[in-house]
């Protein structure tokens, strides 16, 4: 699998299109009230289909890499117990298998590992290609030690296990990050909805309050400005809840 690409599922392909709907019907009826604007939107499903591809893959990667700390630690422990590289991802497996499933992200490429050691591919190669597949500098640094210490010999064991270690505490920082952002992630998301809310209950409190805004030139100026805005806003909030360590 080349983790830097995405092919959407006929149940993702569905899903877009149904959040595409909503956003281009929610801008066409609050900030227009025009059919018309929901009927030209369309053709920009295109533009969105991409960024919701590029939105699951960074989804797809960030689990590839909890699953790559996991498997770290268990490697960690298997060659602590004497395993060599080699046999402890082999018997990494099975804590990967109980924790994510038999279908998880990390089992299948253990499983590759597996069948490549079976042909004599050495396992440098083999996290090298992994590395070269997911792009994740973790990945990268990992396979690097393991040529590195294969060609120059000493403590192997040690030194990837210290490694393993290192790379792991690494992923589990930005893990906790994004544990300690999931509360204003929310707020963020509740923040956003919250316009719209205010603008249904004054249209149902208020029939016709906001008429004035959707009639004329100026009307037609001044919600234009204001989608501006709030798109700009929910832009500008979203790069400040990407914390990248």
């Amino acid at each position: 699998m080349d983790y830097k690409v995405y092919k959407l599922s006929k149940t993702e392909y569905l899903k877009g299109a149904l959040i595409y709907g909503c956003i281009s019907g929610v801008t066409a009826y609050f900030f227009y009230r025009s059919a018309a604007l929901f009927l030209i939107m369309l053709p920009g499903f295109a533009i969105f289909l991409k960024l919701y591809k590029s939105r699951l893959r960074e989804k797809r990667n960030k689990k590839l890499m909890e699953e790559f700390s996991e498997t770290l630690g268990s490697v960690s422990v298997n060659m602590r117990a004497g395993y060599s590289i080699e046999n402890a991802f082999l018997e990494a497996y099975k804590d990967i298998k109980l924790f994510y499933g038999e279908e998880s992200l990390m089992a299948e490429e253990i499983l590759r590992i597996k069948r490549g050691l079976e042909i004599n591919i050495t396992l440098e190669e083999l996290m090298d290609n992994l590395a070269k597949r997911s792009g994740a500098e973790e990945i990268e640094m990992f396979s690097d030690v393991c040529k590195s210490a294969k060609r120059n010999g000493g403590n192997i064991a040690e030194v990837l296990t210290d490694t393993a270690e290192r790379i792991r505490e690494s992923i589990c920082v930005d893990a906790e990050i994004d544990n300690l952002m999931a509360e204003k992630k929310l707020e963020f998301r509740i923040m956003s909805v919250m316009p719209f809310v205010i603008l249904i209950y004054i249209n149902i409190t208020s029939a016709g309050y906001f008429d004035v805004l959707y009639e004329g030139i100026f009307g037609r100026v001044f919600m234009t400005v204001a989608l501006l805005i709030f798109a700009g806003a929910l832009i500008l909030g979203r790069k400040i809840m990407r914390i990248n360590v």
